[in-house]
């Protein structure tokens, strides 16, 4: 993947960008093996009863230690957070009620699986299961910023794009020292269920600093979330993720028209972008 640096290198001979120094990630390369969920949001979409379904979200080796894999099972013990508002036996049921997630032994993640009940899915409101890792075997560690996962059950579809009809809007983009970007015409495609993509990122013009600059967002029943994300789809190592705990980066209108705040992490202070999108 390359680094944000190699962008200032190229944007200081032939880019006006505005931005600030942008980090790469840390380096875990040294201590404990550092345990946790890749991605603290997770989106369970139904629109009709196909019964029960399994689902399964990763928990991942996110830094490696020595470098070597473990000859032996990595345990992770998890819990339920109170402020769940799903309920075991209508949005979903435990497929492993042990309390932990196996890493096996030379393995870089291990699977928490969960049956969802496709056809007791809230048609109108989202509804949460929020797990908490816990403990994790010696010699590991669980990363404090990688220990909780919201996993969020969908009964209600988006119509911000459909599939084969992306959603033309003006962007208004203010970034938190007060710069501003008007963008004429903004596309906004949907590429999976509720899961939509922008044409851009932040202020930077579309094309100058990334062959692909969008930003992928959720839209789960009028409210916005920025899942935690790299620059540019992943292009560079920076991180791009909304603000809220609770997933409400924004809302939607009821006319479609939507809003989404986001933050970028940069290596000399992390940035802040409110994007407002109003349908053409």
């Amino acid at each position: 993947m390359k680094k944000i640096l190699s962008l200032l290198i190229i944007s200081s001979a032939f880019l006006a960008c505005t931005d600030d120094d942008i980090k790469v990630e840390q380096d875990f390369s040294n201590g404990p093996k550092v345990l946790g969920f890749s991605s603290n949001f997770e989106s369970v979409a139904y629109f009709e009863d196909l019964g029960a379904v399994e689902r399964n979200f990763p928990v991942n080796i996110l830094g490696n230690g020595n470098g070597q894999l473990s000859d032996t099972d990595i345990t992770v013990t998890y819990e339920v957070d109170a402020a769940s508002t799903a309920t075991e036996g209508v949005e979903f049921d435990f497929a492993d009620t042990s309390g932990m997630v196996t890493i096996p032994a030379g393995s870089t993640f291990g699977m928490f699986p969960l049956m969802v009940n496709t056809g007791d899915l809230n048609p109108t409101e989202k509804t949460e299961l929020i797990l908490n890792l816990t403990t994790s075997s010696e010699g590991t560690v669980v990363g404090a910023q990688y220990n909780r996962l919201r996993i969020v059950f969908v009964g209600c579809q988006t119509q911000i794009a459909t599939a084969g009809s992306p959603g033309s809007f003006t962007c208004t983009i203010v970034r938190n020292d007060g710069a501003t970007v008007v963008r004429p015409t903004e596309t906004v495609s949907l590429v999976d269920i509720n899961t939509l993509k922008t044409t851009t990122t932040g202020t930077w013009a579309p094309g100058t600093i990334a062959p692909d600059q969008a930003y992928n967002f959720i839209d789960i029943c009028g409210d916005i979330t920025v899942p935690v994300q790299g620059l540019c789809q992943g292009y560079y190592s920076n991180q791009v993720y909304g603000l809220t705990a609770d997933g409400t980066d924004g809302e939607v209108d009821d006319i479609n028209n939507f809003n989404a705040t986001y933050e970028i992490t940069f290596g000399a202070g992390n940035r802040q972008y409110t994007n407002t999108y109003v349908r053409n």
